[in-house]
């Protein structure tokens, strides 16, 4: 039993790792909020833009919107991101969600695109969850027939999410243990354009992730200590001389 116990302990540190490796991702904002544990902030963009508009941000600094920064790049050294109402092309942007920001397909031959992302960077002291409400926009059509595989990659992992065509929207988010200062955004298909109608995050203590690296090391080292204790022989009481 002592045997396995010694053998069971590296096994606790590295469960450990691997369970607090987060982030942890999720497709659904029902079950995204559950994780949070509380209803996360969210914004939108129709103090941006709104009706038929659209307007560009094709710039470095790109769009910053309650202290997120928003820049897409185009793997060619410039940049695409757009701000549309949701009459722009109401088949295309009007998910009854209001109006939205699209960044960049992965690659667009019509718009010169060829390793499309977009990156938002968050407020100082960055946030441990983060969702995005979003579809995608196929160039060229104009029946709302967009979908992509889309993925959300934060502190080098990713979670991916499925775009509706015609109708609806889809949810990624994830949370994470420690907070979060930036992230990438990317699409899966040729001249599919992910669009962004709702922002969702938190800057608090995450509910929906793995205890802190070590927590299950450091429970562990007592218990183990514990059973050497009481499963060490007892040598008999020394009788005094008389």
């Amino acid at each position: 039993m002592l045997k396995r116990l010694l053998h069971l302990l590296p096994c606790l540190v590295a469960g450990s790792c691997a369970l607090s490796a987060g982030p942890v991702f999720y497709t659904s904002l029902a079950s995204f909020t559950t994780a949070v544990g509380a209803a996360p902030a969210s914004f939108g963009f129709n103090s941006i833009i709104s009706g038929s508009s659209g307007a560009n941000y094709n710039t470095a600094s790109g769009l910053t919107v309650d202290g997120f920064q928003f820049v897409g790049t185009n793997g060619n050294g410039g940049y695409y991101l757009g701000a549309e109402g949701p009459d722009y092309v109401t088949v295309d942007y009007d998910r009854g969600t209001g109006s939205s920001i699209q960044g960049p397909a992965l690659t667009s031959a019509f718009y010169d695109i060829s390793d499309g992302q977009l990156t938002i960077t968050m407020p100082s002291g960055g946030v441990t969850a983060f969702g995005l409400q979003l579809w995608d926009v196929l160039a060229g059509d104009y029946s709302g027939a967009g979908t992509d595989t889309v993925v959300l990659t934060a502190n080098g992992l990713s979670g991916s999410v499925v775009t509706p065509p015609f109708s609806g929207t889809a949810f990624i988010g994830f949370t994470s243990s420690t907070p979060v200062t930036s992230v990438t955004l990317t699409g899966t298909a040729f001249e599919e354009f992910p669009t962004i109608s709702q922002v969702y995050y938190s800057t608090g203590a995450s509910a929906g992730t793995a205890p802190e690296p070590g927590t299950f090391a450091l429970m562990a080292i007592p218990a183990l200590a514990l059973f050497l204790r009481l499963g060490k022989p007892r040598t008999p009481a020394r009788r005094a001389r008389s």
